[in-house]
């Protein structure tokens, strides 16, 4: 039995899909080489895989990148669907129901990673105007010092650097 669920939302950030589902509290696990043979899976897992609590037939479903996305990997009849998880209460919930639950959850985290984004740019371009007035601030003393003028430095109140140059004659 096969099926097609498609989400309305593509997962296509791993560190964003990864915080999504710790959100639905699907405990997600990376797959590494080295946890790689610890974990049975009928279809086969390879390294990447991101694994979730939450089992069927074939063993635990986990999400695979394919083609620059994170596809759901599972059993479409749901056979022996459960969920393998310490925090008790949790019930299985059918896979397209979890999938609008993981989109919602990734669709926040989205935009929380896009503010990080956006902060982490402005921060770098800061710092590089920063770098800029600091290197035309050194030329301007040192052009001025090799033209025979002492090179007094202040702030005015807008915070900008100004250079007082004065030459004894």
């Amino acid at each position: 039995m096969s099926a097609v669920i498609k989400t309305a939302t593509p997962f296509v950030v791993e560190e964003v899909l990864m915080e999504a589902l710790q959100v639905v509290g699907s405990e997600p696990m990376k797959i590494t080489s080295s946890n790689l043979q610890t974990v049975s899976h009928l279809g086969g897992l390879v390294v990447g895989d991101i694994l979730t609590n939450r089992s069927d037939y074939y063993g635990p479903q986990h999400f695979r990148l394919e083609r620059n996305r994170w596809i759901l990997r599972h059993d479409s009849s749901e056979m022996n669907g459960r969920i393998s998880n310490r925090l008790a209460g949790k019930q299985y919930s059918a896979v397209g129901r979890f999938l609008e639950k993981v989109g919602s959850a990734y669709q926040m985290a989205y935009q929380d990673y896009l503010a990080r984004i956006a902060e982490q740019e402005r921060v770098r371009l800061e710092a590089e105007r920063k770098a800029r007035v600091e290197a035309t601030r050194q030329q301007a003393i040192a052009k001025a010092k090799a033209q025979g003028y002492s090179v007094k430095e202040t702030a005015n109140s807008e915070g900008q650097i100004q250079l007082v140059l004065t030459r004894m004659v």
